[in-house]
């Protein structure tokens, strides 16, 4: 979408037009400067019209990060609680409580600002969270991953829509230029503050901002940036649709939860396709915001692709090797720590892989789903008689879901495919999510380092 040429509001209908068809409640990151502020207001108006049109009445909260980086940061927090109180937007302030921080930042408390928001939003049962990045933000986010040496990917400057932990971030004004968001509070009366640290020259970002206009002058302007983030989403657009169809075709299914590829899609695949390809196997069996590190993936793409038989390597907390027929990926057991109770009647997604549900007809009571870790083979016969023969390869099974008590292993899911659950005679099964070669590769953010 082409910026609006004038510094007018932002209209209601203007608004209504970014934003997706998502289900209320939702949550707004507010820092309290314009930008934030007019997402809130407009947030607000396009919320209270669904309500109307929609008999929606859940409507949204506004989530205040006070970092207590600075002393006057509490009650800075606590003076737009008290704006947003003013329009009618119930908010709540998240503190990050920390020892001193004196190194990254920036970093450090981007990554804490995140993590209080994702857990603000799962404590409340919210599936979305509005950002308020904007048109000159886009930029300098492209300008700062030029700098850093970032691809493709990377270039593409931040996505419309990501998801983390569950919950889809979206940033509604990533076309809008910051002087309408300014021009859209002063229309509608909203105070807004600014954070003094947007500019320091101690960070990157700030540092990148004071070299803005020489580097406009001499041509590479913000609608310079812009454009060359709009090529590069071109360009991943099309890396993705290529990594996709080597996914659907390549990757054969494993009860065990590992990702079988076959070694003869992946070397006769371009680099490119190959390091994205290997990128989400591992993505998929070791959750992060990030993507690996192109530098430590190169070296293993080049052996992968070498032709050679690969001993097992292990990368982002996962094995990866390689025979005649497969390349290999097996979640390493120790980085396998999700732990989540499960209840009868009860259904947990855990190690975002598997779906562990418990009968409700189960007698069983304070019970914790967690890995199920090397066992002797006369305990796995015992709880599961069919798991040996499923899945062989005992460092597979060892990343399955177990059902805990305490120290004490109760049970062992039975594993079954979606939608026949019922036909096992079990009073536990794991259900696999949907594969994820067969969906879309999801979008996510790139690391902007300090």
């Amino acid at each position: 979408m082409k910026p609006h040429p004038s510094a007018a509001p932002l209209a209601p209908e203007e608004f209504a037009a970014l934003m997706p068809a998502v289900p209320q409640p939702i949550a707004i990151a507010v820092s309290g400067g314009p930008d934030s502020m007019a997402l809130a207001w407009c947030a607000q108006r396009w919320a209270k019209t669904r309500a109307d049109n929609h008999n929606e009445t859940k409507g949204i909260i506004a989530f205040i990060v006070d970092h207590q980086l600075r002393p006057e940061s509490g009650d800075e927090a606590k003076t737009v609680r008290q704006r947003l109180a003013a329009l009618g937007i119930p908010a709540e302030i998240l503190r990050w409580n920390h020892p001193p921080v004196t190194t990254r930042i920036h970093a450090t408390a981007r990554q804490a600002r995140y993590d209080l928001l994702l857990n603000a939003c799962r404590r409340h049962g919210i599936a979305t969270l509005l950002l308020a990045h904007q048109r000159e933000d886009q930029a300098e986010t492209v300008l700062m991953r030029l700098a850093k040496g970032s691809g493709i990917d990377g270039l593409a400057g931040m996505a419309a829509t990501t998801t983390r932990n569950g919950v889809s971030l979206l940033r509604p004004l990533l076309a809008i230029p910051k002087a309408r968001l300014i021009a859209t509070c002063e229309a509608a009366n909203i105070p807004y503050v600014t954070d003094p640290s947007n500019s320091a020259t101690k960070y990157a970002r700030g540092r990148l901002r004071q070299v803005l206009p020489l580097l406009a002058a001499e041509g590479l302007t913000i609608d310079r940036l812009i454009d060359l983030g709009e090529r590069a989403q071109e360009a991943k657009d099309a890396l993705d649709h290529a990594t996709e169809t080597l996914l659907r075709t390549a990757v054969k299914p494993d009860r065990g939860g590992r990702i079988l590829l076959q070694t003869a899609a992946f070397d006769e695949a371009p680099k490119a396709i190959a390091i994205k390809a290997l990128s989400a196997c591992l993505a998929y069996l070791h959750k992060d915001d990030y993507p690996p590190e192109r530098a430590a993936l190169l070296p293993l793409v080049a052996a992968l692709q070498s032709g050679n038989a690969m001993k097992a390597h292990t990368l982002y907390g996962v094995i990866v090797s390689r025979d005649a027929a497969h390349i290999t990926l097996l979640r390493e057991p120790a980085s396998v720590t999700d732990r989540q109770p499960l209840a009868p009647g009860g259904t947990v997604v855990w190690d975002g892989r598997w779906r562990v549900t418990l009968s409700p007809h189960s007698a069983a009571h304070n019970l914790e789903v967690r890995a199920l870790g090397p066992q002797e083979h006369a305990t796995l016969d015992r709880l599961a008689p069919k798991l040996r023969k499923q899945v062989p390869q005992g460092r597979a099974r060892s990343t399955l879901p177990g059902l805990w008590r305490g120290a004490t292993l109760i049970g062992i899911p039975a594993l079954t495919d979606a939608g026949n659950a019922s036909k096992e005679n079990a009073e536990s099964w794991t259900t696999p999510l949907p594969p994820f070669w067969s969906q879309p590769l999801a979008p996510r953010d790139e690391k902007d380092k300090e």
